[in-house]
């Protein structure tokens, strides 16, 4: 099982320290084990591994993670359109919508013109660890 580092598990070990000290009490890994730890992913992973507590917390958070995460194809079916329509929308064929599904790099317009078709609006939102999220205006002056 591969392990992913994600900034909702460092809020949850976060609430985790201040809302359930007899969780954490039970989730303790002592000091040794931190020291041989190599890196704050190894510690996680090995908690996850050993504690059935935070594999389970870690298993509500990732399903969290994954209701808010989406690819191209997962917003279209949602939508309950095929990519045929969505072609045709486009002036596409549906060949080109497929391969825009897989694609992992696009142009900002032709991602916005597909969340235009699917019927939604795109907005880029920018967040910096010292500040609150910034909406980005892409082609607009």
């Amino acid at each position: 099982m591969e392990l992913l580092y994600h900034p909702l598990f460092e809020r949850w070990l976060e609430e985790l320290a201040e809302e359930d000290t007899a969780l954490v009490s039970e989730s303790h890994v002592s000091d040794d084990e931190w020291k041989r730890a190599a890196t704050a992913h190894e510690r996680f992973k090995r908690l996850v591994q050993t504690k059935p507590q935070a594999k389970a917390r870690f298993d509500t958070v990732l399903a969290e993670i994954d209701s808010r995460q989406a690819t191209l194809r997962r917003l279209r079916e949602a939508r309950s359109l095929t990519q045929s329509t969505v072609a045709e929308l486009l002036e596409m064929d549906q060949s080109e919508i497929s391969r825009l599904e897989r694609r992992s790099d696009m142009l900002l317009s032709t991602l916005k013109r597909f969340i235009k078709a699917t019927g939604g609006e795109m907005h880029v939102v920018v967040t910096y660890p010292d500040g609150g999220p910034v909406e980005l205006l892409v082609g607009e002056d």
